[in-house]
């Protein structure tokens, strides 16, 4: 029984330490994900008092928004307020 419960912890702290780079990965992703649209408020002037609070969702949106070169720039403005807004 001990053995079992040895070798079951040894398995689970190995797939922990494993699993660790993957997360510092994604924090590092969604930090500069969050930092670009952080930037995109600024340079439309819109509020940026709020980005800690915003969704990956929400992010990934204005971020496609912001990255859309079919859309002008008044009309990238008014789709992030709109996303904003609606939240």
């Amino acid at each position: 029984m001990t053995r079992k419960l040895v070798a079951f912890l040894t398995a689970a702290t190995i797939s922990m330490a494993a699993a660790a780079p993957a997360v510092h990965a994604m924090e590092m992703e969604f930090n500069m994900l969050t930092g670009a649209v952080f930037n995109s408020l600024r340079s439309h002037d819109l509020p940026t008092d709020g980005v800690d609070g915003l969704t990956l969702n929400l992010i990934g949106l204005i971020n496609a928004i912001e990255n859309d070169d079919s859309i002008s720039g008044s009309s990238k403005k008014q789709q992030i307020e709109a996303v904003i807004r609606n939240q």
